[in-house]
């Protein structure tokens, strides 16, 4: 075989292995893609294994933790979620609403929390991989001042809680005139502290809005307590790096401004003047003392609140 023979062979086997070899990598990486895919598409979710909820009361700082839990479900993937009677802003985004009642989801979102509602979900979900839940609690006093002052100057006009006249009482009638209807409300979030071991943990608004570092603390407790070993240190950390913003603390932020939010939820105007607040606190004396004083004094000390 002549030597030009031989070099025209040697480059037909030199660019037939180089095509191989091309045609092996692209496979290979071809099928690690579907490999990625595949686990992408089986991989199991907290959610898919039990039924979360998230539940607050009228005052008791409902958006900040709602929008805490819209931060934890958005960065962990979730994308759907529901709304207990269809009330209150979705707690995943797309902020798509979703009647519990009509179309029962594994994350839900209960606005007016009870007793009954959370017994009512454990059993519920006993023979289905049960559920865990987060609630937020708040001083009744500092509720109902709360409860004034939001309704006083106009928001959620259309609030069975609140007398129709209020934006024109003073504190020293709107605050006796909100107590009635906030002592249900504030029944009802201290019936659900009762029966809420050991699947709810309960935070303090007090607690989470003390300082960063106890606003840090609490949401990573909530975190561990929800997802546990099921997601990565990682992903905590990046579950308080986008709730970090709901921070009071932090100079700039409000709460209820992280997210897109029709205007007429009133809810981008949340949070009280200080100001407001402290003339409403002096109008507490003004309970009558011998009926909603010591029904208020009751729920507080049930409450943990001395």
């Amino acid at each position: 075989m002549g030597s030009s023979r031989i070099l025209r062979c040697g480059l037909i086997l030199l660019a037939s292995a180089q095509s191989c070899e091309h045609e092996c990598t692209e496979g290979a990486e071809m099928a690690l893609v579907q490999k990625r895919l595949s686990l992408q598409a089986t991989e199991v979710k907290p959610w898919d294994r039990r039924v979360y909820l998230v539940g607050t009361s009228h005052k008791a700082g409902s958006q900040l933790l709602r929008n805490i839990m819209n931060w934890a479900f958005d960065t962990l993937g979730a994308n759907m979620s529901c709304q207990k009677g269809g009330r209150g802003v979705p707690i995943t985004s797309p902020h798509i609403h979703v009647d519990c009642d009509e179309h029962p989801l594994n994350i839900r979102f209960d606005n007016t929390v009870s007793g009954k509602d959370i017994v009512k979900l454990r059993n519920e979900t006993r023979e289905t991989g049960g559920f865990r839940g987060v609630m937020i609690i708040r001083d009744p006093f500092e509720m109902l001042i709360s409860a004034y002052c939001y309704h006083h100057r106009g928001a959620e006009p259309d609030s069975i809680l609140a007398p129709d006249n209020i934006t024109k009482m003073p504190p020293a009638e709107g605050v006796p005139a909100m107590a009635p209807g906030m002592l249900g409300v504030i029944k009802m979030m201290e019936a659900a502290t009762e029966v809420a071991r050991p699947d709810v943990i309960v935070i303090r608004y007090e607690a989470i809005t003390a300082s960063s570092e106890m606003f840090n603390r609490t949401v990573k407790n909530i975190a561990q307590f929800l997802f546990r070993g099921e997601i990565t240190h990682d992903q905590r950390l990046q579950i308080l790096d986008a709730a970090v913003v709901e921070d009071l603390n932090r100079e700039g932020d409000e709460e209820g401004m992280s997210f897109d939010i029709p205007s007429s939820s009133n809810i981008p105007n949340h949070t009280n003047d200080d100001l407001e607040m402290a003339e409403a606190r002096e109008a507490l004396e003004l309970l009558p003392a011998a009926g909603l004083q010591v029904e208020f004094q009751h729920l507080r000390a049930q409450l943990g609140y001395y």
